[in-house]
């Protein structure tokens, strides 16, 4: 997990970037943003995350960067819509506040003299005169912030193996995850779908294609033969972009929470 810092300019730093190591800074960076923003996702504890705390913006506008210089090369991509969703005002409004380590001189030598370790017959000529044993830097964060489950009222949201009906439909969480055994975070996912949703709370169901939502209220927990059940009476429609930041969506769990949207209340 590492995003590149060559220079301080994101666009000088992808366009130095060779196709492979520019290739998986838009994968690496979505995963980064996702570690920021969605809670229980993983990963935040890397120094090469934590550096990033309270500046999602930025971080944005950097993936953003490395998914241009990527189709300028010639190349499909499908991250760029996923990296947005993270901060979409940045398209109107790039000017966004900087990481307080961006410009560090000492941070930048490091990345270009990893870059070099990685790959001596790419960046030795491009980065001349920089040492080739330095460590990376990874700074501290300006703000310490982990991502939490929202307050107040939300709306838990269920991922659907395909299109939820037009009225009622059952809720079923199995007492295995779909295609393993159970693990820790899987055990969480009971405990929430048991414990925290609450009889007459607000669902949506996502539709397959993630875009469209089947909203309604679940009814109590029941115990089942295959798990733990609630019914769920479907009645309305919700849009991804209802949801702010729609990036909350990328959430991987079965079930989740969101903030309740204003179409909602």
């Amino acid at each position: 997990m590492q995003t590149f810092l060559p220079y301080p300019d994101f666009g000088a730093s992808a366009r130095v970037l060779d196709q492979a190591r520019l290739g998986k800074q838009r994968v690496e960076t979505l995963q980064a943003l996702r570690a920021l923003v969605i809670p229980d996702y993983g990963w935040r504890r890397h120094p090469a995350i934590r550096m990033w705390m309270g500046h999602v913006p930025a971080l944005t506008l950097y993936g953003l960067a490395m998914v241009s210089e990527w189709v300028s090369r010639g190349h499909a991509d499908s991250t760029h819509r996923l990296i947005l969703e993270f901060a979409p005002h940045v398209l109107e409004d790039p000017d966004v506040p900087m990481p307080s380590w961006l410009g560090e001189p000492a941070l930048h030598v490091s990345h270009r003299s990893n870059l070099i370790q990685k790959a001596p017959e790419i960046y030795r000529s491009r980065f001349p005169g920089t040492p080739e044993d330095l460590p990376y830097l990874w700074p501290e964060p300006d703000v310490e912030r982990i991502p939490t489950e929202p307050e107040g009222r939300r709306l838990w949201v269920w991922r659907a193996a395909s299109h939820p009906p037009e009225g009622d439909t059952t809720l079923l969480m199995p007492p295995d995850p779909p295609g393993g055994r159970a693990a820790p975070k899987w055990e969480r996912q009971l405990h929430t779908f048991e414990e925290a949703v609450e009889d007459g709370d607000a669902v949506a169901i996502a539709d397959p294609d993630g875009e469209h939502f089947r909203t309604g209220h679940v009814g109590p927990v029941l115990m089942h033969e295959d798990g733990l059940i609630r019914a769920a009476r479907l009645g309305g429609w919700l849009r991804r972009s209802d949801i702010e930041p729609p990036a909350l969506l990328q959430d991987p769990r079965t079930l989740f929470s969101v903030g309740l949207p204003a179409s909602l209340g």
